[in-house]
């Protein structure tokens, strides 16, 4: 488990704990499980109705992933060298090498662009072609972040309709009940909300935030390997190149992570660069 993620569990087993101390003598008072059933029940119902059912199950299943920030969509650093080594191929017009090198790639972007390139296409061709597939590649983590944010807007309004109801309730039986009774029902009753903005703002909306930024990192990434493969079409240096992807921000490796010094010298020595292979 990362340090953050650490960070996170203790800030909220210390968040629990002034709770506790709060009210140390009515702590089970907060446990209210009809409550939570219905936001809980309703939350999900109403997203099943609003989102597609397998995209609602498969975000529920990927919710652990999510949690712990795992990122295994691309490994930016493997896939800048990959596509240093398929520039160099393709202006030294060495084709065969090209197409067994992009055999290897497991980035359908660079899988993509390379193929197109292969095939002679232009490079406004190239650039809006790429720029779909880039969209099609986003476009699952973007709904996914969109879901949960349906979720933290529903989750608060269904602990509102079970204060309503408790209310509701009490509000019949006012005439037969004492007023102790009535205190716990309408304490009963707003727990219901309490429990929906508890989801809403400690679960739902802090894992959309962090699946958007972890959606935006990947889309930077995605536009400089669209902006590295228009300019191998154009057949620009890979020196050029190099000092492109350099400026956008070299990527950390995934296993291990070495230090900034390095990894920029690890691409700076991707590619045997003589003054031969200058026009």
């Amino acid at each position: 488990m990362r340090i953050l993620s650490v960070f996170n569990v203790t800030l909220l087993m210390l968040l629990v704990s002034v709770v506790i101390l709060i009210s140390p003598s009515h702590l089970f008072a907060l446990i209210n499980i009809p409550g939570l059933l219905v936001v809980l029940g309703g939350t999900l119902c109403a997203v099943l109705l609003s989102k597609p059912q397998h995209k609602v199950l498969q975000l529920i299943r990927e919710l652990p992933d999510i949690i712990k920030g795992q990122r295994a969509e691309f490994n930016g650093l493997a896939e800048f060298r990959q596509l240093l080594r398929c520039a160099h191929l393709y202006r030294s017009s060495q084709l065969r090498l090209l197409e067994q090198e992009i055999k290897l790639a497991q980035q359908p972007i660079l899988l993509k662009g390379v193929q197109l390139i292969l095939d002679r296409c232009s490079p406004d061709d190239v650039a809006n072609i790429l720029r779909k597939e880039r969209a099609r590649i986003l476009l699952p983590n973007q709904e996914k972040s969109q879901i949960l944010r349906l979720m933290s807007g529903y989750a608060p309004a269904f602990g509102m309709l079970g204060t309503l109801l408790g209310m509701i309730h009490m509000l019949y039986g006012l005439g037969e009940v004492g007023l102790e009774q009535v205190g716990t029902t309408m304490g009963f009753a707003l727990l219901t909300t309490l429990y929906g903005l508890v989801v809403a703002n400690l679960v739902c909306k802090p894992l959309a935030i962090k699946l958007e930024k972890t959606t935006a990192e990947h889309a930077a990434h995605l536009n400089t390997l669209l902006e590295g493969l228009v300019m191998m079409r154009e057949r620009t240096h890979p020196m050029v190149i190099r000092d492109m992807l350099e400026a956008h921000g070299i990527p950390a490796a995934t296993t291990p992570t070495p230090s900034k010094r390095v990894v920029k010298g690890r691409l700076s020595k991707l590619l045997p660069l003589a003054a031969a292979h200058v026009d």
